[in-house]
């Protein structure tokens, strides 16, 4: 096995060592593109993680049933929870890295992420907001931990639903579009570092107001949000697909058009940006704070620290050996939650003003959508500025067929 594993992670992906498989000049152009093709050795590396993480959440599913579930509101419960699975949990990545030696950002992205769902579920076992029907047998409990899309589960029957061979090949179709709807993003904005627009500021804490409003600089945060956007849609839609067509098990959609179908902040964050995410933090820790301190919008604002937090432990686990790894900024992650905190908590105070029910029956969606998104471009870059300094967008590229430039 570990041999196997040693062959397959042989190639490490941190450098995009592709070679045009076609070059050509367009008309009336003296530039010249060559297509580099998608890297196989990517997506095999990346299905084999998810199946390595998968036998380590199963295992981990097994005790928080028998241990937490079964045993909700007592000692041995919290003291499994908060002693052994949370704890364990946090430190896998470290040692699941080292032990492929994984350098690419996208993957230890993905190793990274896991743990924080599953301290999530933890947290919802333990105060009893797990979906109830993944809590009705241990072999649902299984098939909810042990995939890195949620499947569906029939409310009244507690089994879960199946997928039509229609519908998998469906979610494949969508796939395939973003997929190289994505390459093309990736072509344009990877020769530009991901700022197309060269404002030549820096935006940080100490930046003026005119900075933040900048045309060019709101452009720039659109721009790489989207990317991030259609880079989290691809990723899930495809293994999604996969899921749905090997199992036989319907997956939830991770996103739904956030850009441009938003109604409010609030519909932005809690039903269309990434629902996976959301779903584990309002049953982990906004239910919670808010039964204990029937104050829904202290709920709200933990969640968004939580959320903060949580990335921050992202950004640690990707860097940890990155030799550049003091390009990036600890901190920005939980002030750009923060900030959207406070956003949050403003509409709350003000959402039954006129001027909101008159925009909303009055202006096109997609403008709606827009000014939506306009409450967090102005601060979007202390979000995607750390993953671009990790190079986690440069490292995504491999698996995706792209366009470069190339010299005459």
């Amino acid at each position: 096995m570990s041999i196997l594993l040693r062959i397959l992670f042989a190639e490490k992906l941190d450098e995009d060592s592709r070679e045009p498989v076609i070059t050509f000049s367009p008309p009336l152009s003296s530039a010249a593109y060559g297509l580099l093709c998608p890297s196989l050795s990517f997506w095999l590396q990346m299905a084999a993680i998810l199946v390595l993480q998968s036998i380590i959440c199963n295992a981990l599913a097994v005790i928080v049933y028998f241990f937490i579930v079964q045993r909700r509101g007592t000692a041995a419960a919290f003291l499994t929870g908060y002693g052994f699975v949370i704890p364990f949990v946090i430190a896998m990545p470290i040692h699941f890295i080292s032990w492929l030696d994984l350098r690419n950002t996208c993957f230890m992205i993905c190793v990274a992420s896991t743990p924080v769902l599953l301290t999530f579920r933890c947290l919802e076992a333990m105060y009893g907001f797990s979906p109830p029907a993944v809590e009705a047998r241990v072999t649902n409990y299984m098939l909810y931990y042990g995939s890195v899309i949620e499947f569906v589960f029939d409310a009244k029957t507690n089994h879960p639903i199946k997928s039509t061979i229609q519908e998998a090949l469906a979610k494949a179709k969508r796939f395939l579009i973003f997929y190289l709807f994505l390459g093309i993003l990736l072509s344009v904005l990877e020769p530009c570092s991901y700022a197309p627009i060269d404002t030549r500021r820096d935006h940080t804490f100490g930046s003026t107001m005119s900075d933040f409003l900048h045309p060019g600089h709101l452009a720039n945060n659109f721009a790489v949000a989207y990317v991030t956007h259609v880079c989290l849609h691809t990723g899930t839609l495809g293994f999604g697909a996969a899921i749905s067509l090997l199992a036989g098990i319907r997956t939830m959609d991770i996103a739904d058009n956030p850009f441009f179908l938003s109604k409010s902040p609030s519909d932005f964050w809690g039903r269309r940006w990434n629902c996976l995410v959301h779903g584990v933090l309002k049953r982990g820790i906004y239910k919670p704070v808010r039964r204990s301190t029937a104050n829904a919008a202290m709920a709200a604002v933990a969640t968004f620290v939580a959320s903060g937090v949580l990335h921050e432990y992202i950004l640690s686990i990707i860097t940890l050996d990155k030799k550049d790894k003091n390009t990036v900024r600890y901190g920005m992650h939980l002030a750009f939650f923060a900030y959207n905190a406070v956003i949050f908590t403003i509409e709350h105070l003000v959402s039954e003003a006129r001027i909101f029910s008159w925009s909303g029956r009055t202006l096109h969606p997609t403008i709606v959508s827009l000014l939506v998104v306009l409450t967090v471009l102005p601060v979007a870059h202390w979000f995607t500025d750390e993953y671009v300094s990790a190079g986690f967008y440069s490292d995504y590229t491999v698996g995706f067929p792209i366009l470069v430039p190339v010299e005459q």
